[in-house]
């Protein structure tokens, strides 16, 4: 059975996908004070969206030599590598796994991390993300079984180019007082808002749980050159912190109620990547 996710403070650490929900590990799903070990497994990818930005440029999208970590966001955020449950180089596959996790570790849920730990300085094919793998508010309740899913990578040449159509005058205005010119300085979401279908909504807004967070909410155009009033042909959205620590907020589609509502979480120097389906079974 595949079920959904989306989490809070998942920015503050490394990185939506929704996970499969596999094996089930013996356990009543209620019963949250009884002890559940539980594997995870996925694959990592580039964005979907970012694959013709790094073909023009001539840039590989494979995952060889990226690392991929299965972390508990909210231990990452507060605990640094406390909340790493795995942490290994990938190859070509972009296979990742952890064994043996007790669900007694888990607090908001579970996500996928992709970073380059290589020591390539400025050349740094990726910037750090994750991907929220399990979501407890979601879900409500703590793993019970098995999760799977995809972790999604955002390679830096396509940050360059979502933080050129954000331009450095609307990033400086965003962070004023820390005074940031790019996304991954700030801290960002890419949003992803795909049918049941999995293919992108085209003319969607988000509204965001508060008022102050509206206006950080912009919608990349088609071909990532400005951006406009709504999502694109693309179905992407980005969210654009304040360089500050880790604020979580909920957010909806508008005039779209089955899309239901979203909890999310930015930090500096982290991205989210939250593919936002109608209902509660994501996209094949």
């Amino acid at each position: 059975m595949t079920r959904p996710l989306i989490l809070t403070a998942a920015l503050a650490l490394a990185a939506c996908s929704a996970p499969s929900n596999n094996a089930d590990a013996g356990a009543d799903a209620g019963d949250i004070d009884q002890e559940v070990f539980f594997n995870v497994s996925g694959t990592a990818a580039m964005v979907p969206e970012s694959l013709g930005v790094l073909a023009d440029a001539g840039i590989s999208s494979s995952m060889a030599g990226l690392t991929a970590r299965v972390e508990e966001p909210f231990r990452v955020a507060t605990g640094g590598d406390l909340g790493v449950f795995s942490s290994a180089i990938m190859d070509a596959t972009g296979h990742f796994s952890a064994s043996n996790i007790s669900n007694r570790e888990v607090t908001l849920g579970v996500a996928g991390g992709v970073r380059d730990d290589s020591d390539a300085g400025t050349a740094l094919k990726v910037v750090r993300s994750a991907t929220v793998l399990y979501d407890i508010a979601l879900e409500g309740t703590k793993p019970s079984h098995d999760v799977s899913g995809k972790s999604w990578a955002i390679a830096k040449r396509f940050h360059d180019v979502l933080t050129a159509a954000v331009t450095e005058t609307t990033l400086r205005s965003l962070t004023a007082g820390n005074e940031k010119t790019t996304l991954i300085e700030a801290g960002f979401i890419l949003g992803r808002l795909v049918d049941a279908s999995g293919l992108p909504v085209a003319g969607a807004t988000i509204v965001a749980s508060t008022a102050d967070k509206q206006s950080r909410f912009l919608y990349p155009t088609a071909d990532f050159t400005g951006t406009g009033a709504a999502t694109s042909a693309n179905g992407l959205f980005l969210y654009v912190h304040n360089a500050g620590g880790v604020q979580t907020f909920r957010f909806t589609v508008a005039g779209k109620p089955e899309y239901k509502p979203r909890t999310a979480g930015a930090a500096a120097d982290a991205a989210l990547v939250v593919t936002v389906y109608p209902g509660t079974t994501p996209p094949p």
